[in-house]
């Protein structure tokens, strides 16, 4: 099962893809910083794994999430930032200088009570008493100085995030007229909107876009503003082989065999090929078995035109597959892809099952 994990990044508002979600508790907290940066000093990371709604804090919490949800499809962490305890505060004070100006030290020197002092003892204890003096009224003023700074930095952080609230709302009124989200049904997409490049014509809204279990494989553009189709048709132009203009579709992914067909030197399997894009595939294209494919296939050369929503017949053959197995499975996979005349791979990765079976 193809696990989807999601890495939710609550004080930004934004979404880590799933191909980004961390693999262990260290990697989680750098992931944090791609996407959330704070001030180390003053606050910290809470991550919370919102399935149970607890906190995860180190790679033991990490571990138990993984080993608890290892068959599950979805796995949510939401990251928080939030203020450390004064206690844990790292405040630095290396642009403060703490060379005293004149005044100030008047200031401490007038604001010293003699009456602590007593002069008949020995001169040393004397002025061992005016130095613990001395550094009580120093603390007290770095004290003031660390707190003005933790203010300064508290209210920035404030500004910035208000910011942020402000241009999410900005986008979150934007309306894009007659586009429907193809997840949840809702008319007129509000906010950001998703549009793939792969498909003819498939939007999801910013709701559905970390939830959609649509082809892993293909691409969206995320769109703040709205945009006329016709205006976008031309400009997903630039994505050369990989836009929606040259894409494809099989009837069938499962090629099923008997367990007979074991003793075979050869199988092959026909199959539908759609040209589901906007484009025509001139003669010279071909559907290429992928190096990854635990067993391989012929590639299929497509030696005529063929013009967009046309269906061709195509033939999916092992050769001499049994010389490439130690040992043998009930099923394999194996991936195909199209490519154009000039060998540049378009469309969306087709993940075939070749499946041996009694037959019945």
């Amino acid at each position: 099962m193809e696990l989807k994990r999601i890495l939710k990044l609550k004080k930004s508002g934004g979404i880590a893809k799933k191909s980004d979600f961390p693999n262990s508790f260290a990697e989680l907290k750098e992931k944090a910083k791609e996407f959330v940066p704070i001030n180390e000093g003053i606050q910290k990371y809470q991550f919370i794994e919102e399935n149970a709604n607890r906190e995860i804090r180190h790679q033991e919490d990490f571990d138990l999430m993984n080993k608890e949800y290892e068959k599950e499809k979805i796995i949510k962490i939401s990251v928080n930032v939030i203020d450390k305890p004064l206690d844990e505060q790292n405040l630095s004070f290396s642009n403060v200088s703490c060379k005293k100006s004149e005044e100030e030290v008047i200031s401490i020197n007038n604001n010293i009570d003699l009456g602590d002092i007593k002069i008949e003892e020995p001169e040393e204890k004397m002025k061992r008493e005016i130095q613990e003096i001395v550094n009580n009224k120093m603390k007290n003023l770095e004290e003031n100085i660390a707190q003005d700074i933790y203010q300064s930095i508290k209210l920035e952080l404030e500004k910035s995030e208000q910011n942020n609230k402000e241009i999410n709302n900005n986008i979150n009124n934007i309306i894009h007229i007659g586009i429907k989200c193809n997840n949840c049904g809702l008319e007129n997409i509000q906010g950001i909107r998703y549009k793939c490049i792969n498909c003819p014509d498939f939007n999801l809204c910013q709701k559905c876009e970390c939830e959609s279990e649509h082809e892993p494989n293909h691409i969206f553009l995320k769109i703040r503003r709205p945009i006329l189709d016709e205006d976008f048709k031309d400009k997903i132009k630039v994505f050369n082989y990989k836009n929606s203009g040259y894409n494809y579709c099989v009837d069938e992914k499962n090629l099923v065999f008997s367990m007979i067909n074991k003793e075979d030197d050869s199988l092959a399997r026909q199959i539908l090929l759609t040209n589901n894009g906007f484009e025509d595939w001139k003669s010279g294209t071909v559907f290429k078995c992928l190096p990854d494919s635990e067993l391989k296939g012929k590639d299929y050369i497509i030696d005529c035109e063929v013009n967009k929503n046309v269906d061709i017949n195509i033939e999916i053959i092992f050769e001499d597959f049994k010389k490439d197995l130690g040992s043998f499975k009930d099923e394999y996979n194996v991936y195909y892809q199209m490519y154009n005349e000039n060998d540049e791979a378009f469309g969306n990765i087709t993940k075939f099952k070749v499946i041996f079976k009694n037959q019945e």
